[in-house]
């Protein structure tokens, strides 16, 4: 294996100092932007990764690791981010929380080590990834939560089974007699998170011997309750009769059955609702609201596992961990 190229490399290369390097690499404003400009094509010429900058001055790990999130608005990412920390924690790894909004720029900065503070490792729940940016040998060790990307075989993959938990959803609906169910959270063609949950709901149909109806299968423009309440009137006003939602996510779901209770139709006597997640809000609301609930706690040491292997440990890239799930039935799907 090649030896992975140092800040020293770079200085020599430039004719500067390491020092000057490290200024370079974190932007500060004290070098002439001719030196800067030496340094940067060392840095381009060598393929350095700034991420590591830590690394080489201390001579250790950092102990630190990366997780990047879409946002922390969601519940489900913020109760991750805290039970992230402390499990690292435990580890004796401290977690940087990062959050990405869902820019391509700012995950792939994360990924491949283009941020001025070093961290041993990064764990992501991609927004806006492209399978490009996980080139092999670019960055540091990287862990992708929820979202598998194509191309992706030496990055390591942790996740519950997004078909087996919609199988599980649609069958529990279809056993209560329900057999126009809405599915919410269709968003591309690239395989993802969605398009698997879509995948298992279809199965699920044809299992139950019921057709897929085109219009029952509704693209969300976000993943908020916003986007369920709207997408769930639309279906509503254009006249589609269904008797069951399946909703992408948690927040989808209550924003349907806030759009079914201003139609002063009935939950679950009317439509049956479901989501996933388990997030807090899903057992206070009114119904309690059925969902799919992932096994955080080996979610999270599944992603740690992988994020800590040793560098030499064959094992460790690629590897695929699907963890544990719980369909958790609430009030807005009980036999009506």
């Amino acid at each position: 294996m090649a030896r992975r190229v140092s800040i020293k490399d770079v200085a020599q290369r430039a004719g500067v100092s390491w020092k000057t390097v490290s200024n370079v690499v974190n932007d500060r404003p004290v070098v002439r932007p001719e030196t800067r400009e030496r340094v940067e094509a060392a840095i381009a010429e060598l393929g350095y990764v700034p991420n590591h900058v830590g690394r080489d001055l201390r001579g250790g790990p950092t102990r630190t690791l990366a997780l990047v999130l879409p946002e922390l608005q969601n519940p489900y990412f913020a109760r991750l981010a805290e039970l992230m920390q402390v499990a690292a924690r435990a580890r004796g790894y401290a977690v940087s929380v990062e959050v990405s909004l869902g820019s391509a720029e700012v995950e792939r900065a994360h990924v491949r080590g283009l941020v001025p503070r070093p961290v041993d490792a990064v764990i992501i729940s991609p927004a806006a990834l492209a399978p490009a940016d996980l080139e092999a040998g670019i960055g540091p060790r990287v862990v992708l939560l929820g979202e598998m990307l194509p191309a992706s075989k030496q990055v390591s993959h942790v996740a519950i089974d997004n078909i087996a938990s919609a199988t599980d959803v649609v069958r529990h609906l279809v056993d209560l007699g329900r057999r126009r169910i809405l599915f919410l959270g269709v968003d591309g063609a690239l395989r993802s998170t969605a398009t698997d949950r879509l995948a298992g709901y279809r199965a699920a149909l044809r299992f139950a011997d019921l057709p897929a109806d085109p219009d029952l299968i509704r693209t969300v423009g976000s993943w908020h309750r916003e986007a369920g309440r709207s997408e769930t009137e639309a279906a509503l006003e254009a006249g589609i009769a269904f008797d069951a939602v399946v909703a992408g996510n948690d927040l989808l779901a209550l924003g349907a059955m806030a759009a079914l209770h201003a139609r002063a139709l009935s939950v679950p006597e009317d439509v049956a609702v479901a989501g996933w997640d388990d997030i807090p809000e899903a057992a206070w609301s009114r119904p309690g609201l059925t969902t799919i609930a992932p096994d955080l706690d080996a979610l999270i040491a599944a992603a740690l596992d992988a994020a800590l292997a040793e560098a030499d440990d064959s094992s460790a890239g690629g590897a695929e961990t699907v963890v544990g799930h719980q369909l958790l039935v609430r009030g807005s799907s009980v036999p009506a």
